[in-house]
């Protein structure tokens, strides 16, 4: 601030030396004309006029001392306006030599204007103007030692008006520009204080005190404020290869990206990204107001790290330049900005010990999760690019023959499930890694090979059900891929279904529903799984292709419960199929009491543990070769028949 004040100190010394100059010049100027016209009045014998003039004369030369001796401008201006007021009178009362000193009026007037500010400026003129227009108009006439006609006095005062307009008019613009100079002047200095020259980003002095306002409000609010502390890796290489222009040309594209990076959602921010700062070199910080959950200042790190992906693109070349991003959270970590933007500090040190190009959060119970997260996503990365994700079969029924009528396919990840990590942990995290379109695809791929074989081995010819993620609603490229599938392993559509979870539909999603509507052209069949735990309204599900309802298993097992809604539930989902012409399945059935009370509603189908758990493929073959065995047993028992 002591170099802002300084510096904006320049810009009013500046117009304060015009200004002084301006005086000067006017008083030394009026000083030698008044002892000139004093003299000239003197021999044609006008006396009062001379006397008049020369003390004139002498306080022109009051002002010069004072200028010369002193910087008291005002004091000079005050008596340049007495001048004003005096000069011109006498011009306008006694004549002047042969009536013309009121010809001199005029430019008395306006050269002494310029040295006064506006508002005093507008109060001399009209001030003048107001007595000059008494002493022509009024009997106060009596008191001119001359004569002016009406047309004489009329120009005049006209004449005055008009000249105290064009004088004021340039005065008042002087003064809006010497404000517009200032304005922009402090802008400049005020970018120069708290904005990166480079980035354009705010500084350490910005964000210290923007970071101190919102843990301020954060405080009051019972808020929570997430600090992230980016640092970037082998920065300096690119200095030393390639020159600090191309590293100033990264990290400007980089503050670019990082603006982008963290727009969308996670954030409030302003036009100015207060909420960002460049602290120097080739370290940002990014504040998250009004932080729902510290895992979300996670989401915000992952997108960060996305765009070091393969290195740092810019607009010629590809640079071998990472992150490495620390994550503090207040008030958990830390009680105030210093204190938080060390605990992220901290944290950022301990990502480059652990590998760099990622993050690390300084509370270690969410460290710990998301190091979890990490290590699920990384060893879903090797399962996919090893071929080692596997599938079990869970066989559906029909509800009244208790027959096979088609066989859900489930995934398993052999290395998280010896810690007994299953598809509900660590789907989402594929979903949120966008693993998942690899998976999917996958998982249709290796179902289809199952099918063949099942197929041929055994003549099954119920449904194969898929699960796929809500994210392919929005993949516009996923029916062509099943539809490649489907024809690079001669797969009947008919024999396929796609099961979609309930929650993954989004009311009145166009693009969601043009993608079902694609993938039920190819004749493959929908169904709406877990139906009952998202908020689909009833009319809905005319506008899904979907041919199923999957009652989800929380409603199985309260069938017979004290919860009264719970226990309507299976029922109204059954009617509900009913009415819209859709297949019912009941997920969960764990007991005979279940089944039987299905069977007695009227459901279509039923899988669950009391009629089979999931099967690995040769197990469920041998399951498949005895049910068959059973049937043909059946029916050749004489004593059936």
């Amino acid at each position: 601030m002591d170099h802002h004040n300084k510096s904006r100190q320049e810009v009013l010394d500046v117009q304060f030396s015009t200004r002084y100059r301006l005086c000067k010049i006017q008083a030394f100027i009026g000083l030698v004309f008044l002892l000139v016209f004093s003299w000239v009045s003197y021999l044609n014998q006008s006396f009062a006029l001379a006397v008049i003039l020369l003390g004139c004369a002498i306080i022109c030369a009051v002002i010069v001392y004072v200028l010369y001796k002193t910087t008291r401008i005002e004091l000079a201006v005050n008596l340049l306006n007495i001048n004003l007021f005096i000069l011109p009178l006498t011009l306008l009362v006694t004549g002047g030599h042969e009536n013309t000193g009121i010809l001199w009026i005029y430019p008395t007037l306006a050269v002494t204007l310029f040295v006064n500010r506006f508002w005093p400026a507008v109060t001399l003129y009209g001030s003048f103007i107001f007595l000059s227009s008494l002493l022509l108009f009024t009997p106060m006439s009596e008191l001119l030692l001359t004569s002016y006609t009406i047309h004489e006095s009329i120009r005049f005062e006209v004449t005055l008006f008009l000249l105290s307009l064009i004088c004021l008019a340039v005065l008042h613009s002087k003064e809006r520009a010497d404000q517009m100079i200032l304005q922009l002047h402090d802008e400049d200095i005020r970018k120069l204080a708290y904005y990166d020259a480079l980035t354009g980003l705010p500084n350490r002095r910005n964000f210290k005190k923007n970071l101190s306002r919102l843990l301020r409000r954060a405080e009051n609010e019972g808020g929570s404020v997430g600090l992230l502390y980016i640092d970037l890796d082998n920065f300096k290489q690119v200095n030393d290869k390639y020159g600090h222009e191309v590293g100033d040309k990264l990290l400007c594209d980089f503050s670019e990206k990082l603006k982008e990076a963290i727009r969308p959602t996670d954030m409030i921010i302003n036009e100015k990204f207060d909420e960002l700062a460049r602290l120097g070199g080739d370290e940002f910080v990014v504040i998250l107001n009004e932080l729902h959950s510290p895992i979300n200042s996670g989401a915000v790190a992952e997108r960060i790290l996305n765009m070091f992906v393969d290195g740092f693109e810019t607009f010629d070349r590809t640079h071998s330049v990472f992150a490495s991003i620390g994550i503090a959270t207040f008030p958990d970590d830390a009680s105030s900005p210093d204190e938080l933007l060390h605990s992220a500090d901290l944290a950022m040190y301990e990502a480059k010990r652990n590998g760099r190009n990622r993050y690390e959060f300084y509370t270690k119970d969410i460290a710990q999760l998301m190091r979890e997260q990490r290590r699920i996503e990384e060893a879903l990365k090797t399962a996919l690019a090893h071929n080692l994700l596997s599938l079990v079969y869970m066989p559906v029924f029909d509800c009244r023959s208790l027959a096979v009528t088609g066989i859900e396919v489930l995934l398993r990840c052999p290395d998280l499930m010896v810690d007994n990590i299953g598809p509900e942990q660590f789907i989402p995290i594929a979903e949120k890694s966008g693993l998942i379109k690899d998976i999917d695809l996958w998982v249709i791929e290796n179902s289809f090979k199952s099918l063949l074989l099942l197929q041929s081995s055994q003549e099954f010819s119920g449904k194969m059900c898929i699960n796929i993620s809500g994210l392919e609603l929005q993949n516009e490229l996923f029916p062509s891929k099943v539809k490649t599938l489907l024809e690079k392993y001669h797969i009947a559509p008919s024999s396929i279904e796609f099961e979609i979870t309930e929650t993954a539909f989004v009311l009145n999603d166009i693009k969601g529903i043009s993608t079902l509507e694609k993938i039920s052209a190819l004749g493959i069949s929908l169904a709406l799984d877990d139906f009952g735990t998202g908020f689909t309204a009833f009319g809905q599900l005319n506008s899904y292709p979907v041919n199923c309802l999957k009652i989800d298993r929380t409603f199985v097992a309260d069938l017979f419960s004290e919860h009264v809604a719970k226990k309507k539930m299976v029922k109204i989902i059954n009617n509900l199929a009913d009415l819209y012409e859709l297949r019912s399945v009941a997920e969960g059935v764990e007991s005979l009491e279940q089944l039987e009370y299905l069977q007695g509603i009227g459901c279509d189908w039923v899988q669950g543990f009391h009629l089979c758990r999931p099967l690995a493929f040769n197990d469920l073959v041998n399951f498949l070769v005895q049910e068959k065995k059973e049937e043909n047993f059946t029916v050749t028992d004489p004593l059936l028949t």
